[in-house]
């Protein structure tokens, strides 16, 4: 059994620790808790009673760990955001596993140095983005990257059914501002989008982002987004969000060559143009001889696999399947890295209002890009 410990018993925290807790992952125990109060600890009671280790602080983990007064095999973070990577960095130094919620942190650099840490360390490096796990998306994956309906011409995604009121950034102190919660919409609840579009699409190579701060709350971070990106094929594509849109909608379209996906309240449907065209679109629009024909395309709803599968059960499972060598986590820790990025390069690309290139990840211009970045951020906070 690997004896885990969860840093961070908040709203995420909680429910990891409850799944070890009520033995819900083969091959992980709980093992030690930082940082519990209120509710939290009601619902690990029964662990805390029957003498679960309770620390105050990741640092006094480490230290009972370091002076072997606490024996551990992996680590699972939800503190905040800034903090991720010196906790990460700290438990590979100590020979643990480590699986980490989004994002890897703020700077893309602290995701650069976890990656290289976990490398070094040999040890198991995961990603909590249990929205991999949905058959919706993995059914998106498996078709773009199939190739069988060509290659991605354009991506637009409208998510903004993340609907925050004011007392949700009035409801703690370090929500909201740069200097302790690191960003708004983007750095909060986008993520798992900005890393589904990487994960289906590929990264893209340039953005354009345009990042309204306070535009419908009063703080000092972004909660209205409009991003452009450009991918290395010549596709091109819209990102919008905010908190402050209401009802709001979540609407993902994926243009190929020869079909549209489009996922939206929980459907994936296709429309594919072969049938209508009798052939490939590109091969009729040069040589058709009509001004005006509209291309309907055959619609037609993708039914994906039925399931009630917990996501978190089964990011926690994959992770503990890798660490026994049975498995692979269901996003690697280099993954975060990658929209960390990216969401990096959009407010980049705001704050000095101009469209940012993207850096290939281990090249010297991925470090010039993370000097850029944090000096326009210093001046933020």
């Amino acid at each position: 059994m690997f004896r885990t410990a969860v840093l961070g018993v908040g709203n995420m925290g909680s429910k990891y620790a409850d799944l070890l807790q009520k033995n819900k992952i083969d091959g992980m125990e709980l093992s030690a808790i930082t940082r519990v109060r209120g509710a939290y600890k009601e619902l690990l009671a029964p662990a805390i009673e029957a003498g679960l280790p309770v620390f105050d602080s990741a640092d006094a983990l480490f230290e009972a760990v370091e002076n072997c007064d606490l024996k551990l095999d992996a680590v699972i973070i939800a503190t905040p955001h800034y903090s991720h990577a010196e906790l990460a960095i700290r438990a590979f130094k100590n020979g643990l596993h480590v699986l980490s919620d989004k994002p890897s942190g703020v700077y893309s650099r602290q995701a650069r140095l976890m990656d290289e840490a976990a490398k070094k360390s040999g040890k198991v490096f995961g990603m909590i983005f249990n929205q991999r796990t949905l058959p919706i998306h993995q059914k998106l994956r498996e078709i773009v990257q199939s190739k069988k309906y060509g290659a991605v011409k354009r991506v637009n995604w409208v998510v903004t059914d993340w609907y925050r009121p004011e007392t949700y950034y009035k409801s703690a102190s370090w929500r909201a501002t740069w200097k302790t919660d690191g960003g708004g919409v983007l750095l909060n609840q986008c993520p798992h989008n900005l890393d589904l579009i990487q994960w289906i699409c590929g990264l893209p190579v340039s953005v354009q982002a345009f990042c309204h701060e306070g535009h419908f709350h009063e703080i000092e971070v972004e909660d209205d987004v409009t991003a452009y990106f450009e991918w290395a094929n010549g596709a091109t594509g819209t990102f919008i969000t905010s908190t402050g849109d209401a009802p709001g909608v979540n609407r993902l379209e994926i243009s190929l060559e020869e079909a549209m996906l489009v996922c939206e309240n929980g459907e994936l449907k296709i429309g594919t143009v072969e049938e209508e065209m009798g052939g490939k679109e590109c091969d009729y629009r040069k040589t058709a001889t009509s001004f005006f024909k509209r291309i309907n395309g055959t619609w037609s709803k993708i039914e994906l696999e039925q399931s009630d599968f917990n996501p978190y059960e089964k990011i926690l499972q994959a992770f503990s399947d890798e660490c026994a060598g049975k498995g692979k986590c269901v996003a690697d820790g280099s993954e975060g890295r990658k929209s960390l990025l990216l969401s990096n390069a959009m407010y980049l690309s705001n704050w000095e209002k101009r469209m940012v290139t993207l850096p290939a990840l281990g090249s010297e211009d991925e470090l010039t890009f993370e000097k850029a970045f944090e000096a326009a951020f210093g001046k933020k906070i």
